[in-house]
C-alpha cells in the first residue's frame, strides 16, 4: 500500500463559473509519483465525504475522475463510494486499482469511514490511496483536525482515524479561513504542536508514505513544540525520518 496525503491536487478549475476537470497539478511531481506506482487502471474508487449528497458526489466524482485521464491514467470505469452502495464497500474496495478519499467536512466523513468500517477494509487493501483534505487528515492513526472557523474552535480536535498512516497533516496552509488571517489559527496550531507534531502542506504540495519511508514534496513546514519551520519548497522533496512522528526536535 502506497498513500498519497495531498492539500489539493488540482483536479478541478473554474472556466467562466463552471467547474471543470483539469490536468492534475505537476508543480512538485505528483503525476510523476503517481506513475510510479499505478501498474493498471481499471478500476478507480472515489468515496465520498458527505454519503447522502448523491447528486454533488457524482459531479465532483466525475471530474476527479476525468482529471486523472488527463493527466494520463487511463482508468476505464469510476465507481462512487457513498449511501447508495455502501453494503458493497468491501467488494469496490477489493477490485479497486486506486482509492480516492475526497474532502469535505473532516469528523463527518470519518463517520461515513467508521459506518462502513473502511479502516478494517483499507487493511486488507494492496495498492494506492490518495487522501485529499480531509481524506488525507483521515488516513492518520489519531486525527488531528484543527477549527476551520470561530465557532469550531472549541470543537474536538483528536479523534480516531483509519490508522493508516502516523503522519498528521494540516492541509491548505496560506489558504485558511479567517482564522487563519486574524492569527487565531495560528496560535492554536502553535499551542496543539505541544501535545504532537503534524504537518502542514499547501495546495500543491504533498506527502507519500510508502510504510517504509515517507517524503513530503512541495512547500511544507513542521509545527513541533510550539513551533514551526519551514522544512521544504516547491520544487523540492524531503525524506523525512522516524523522529518527525515524535516530539523530538529533529526531523
Amino acid at each position: 500500500m502506497v498513500l498519497f496525503l495531498t492539500s489539493d491536487i488540482g483536479a478541478i478549475k473554474q472556466k467562466n463559473g463552471i467547474s471543470v476537470a483539469s490536468k492534475l497539478n505537476n508543480t512538485n511531481s505528483l503525476v510523476d509519483e503517481l506513475q510510479k506506482y499505478i501498474t493498471k487502471g481499471d478500476h478507480f474508487l472515489f468515496v465520498a465525504s458527505s454519503p447522502n449528497s448523491h447528486k454533488i458526489n457524482d459531479f465532483y466524482g466525475q471530474l476527479t475522475f476525468d482529471a486523472f485521464k488527463l493527466s494520463g491514467f487511463d482508468f476505464k470505469n469510476l465507481h462512487i463510494l457513498d449511501s447508495r452502495n455502501q453494503h458493497n464497500a468491501k467488494n469496490l474496495v477489493k477490485k479497486a486499482d486506486i482509492v480516492f478519499l475526497a474532502g469535505g467536512d473532516t469528523i463527518s466523513e470519518m463517520r461515513f469511514f467508521n459506518k462502513i468500517n473502511l479502516s478494517n477494509l483499507l487493511k486488507c487493501y494492496s495498492q494506492i490511496i490518495v487522501g485529499q483534505s480531509a481524506g488525507a487528515m483521515n488516513l492518520a492513526e489519531e486525527v488531528y483536525c484543527p477549527p476551520e472557523s470561530k465557532d469550531e474552535v472549541k470543537n474536538m480536535r483528536y479523534f480516531c482515524g483509519l490508522g493508516l498512516t502516523k503522519i498528521n497533516i494540516e492541509p491548505h496552509y496560506k489558504n485558511t479561513s479567517h482564522l487563519g488571517q486574524t492569527g487565531i489559527l495560528q496560535k492554536i496550531l502553535l499551542e496543539d504542536s505541544k501535545k504532537k507534531p503534524f504537518i502542514a502542506i499547501t495546495d500543491g504540495s504533498y506527502i507519500v508514505d510508502t510504510g517504509l519511508e515517507q517524503k513530503v514534496f512541495g512547500e511544507a513546514y513542521i509545527f513541533k513544540n510550539g513551533n514551526y519551520n519551514q522544512i521544504c519548497k516547491n520544487g523540492k522533496y524531503l525524506k523525512l525520518g522516524p523522529n518527525i512522528f515524535n516530539n523530538s526536535n529533529e526531523l
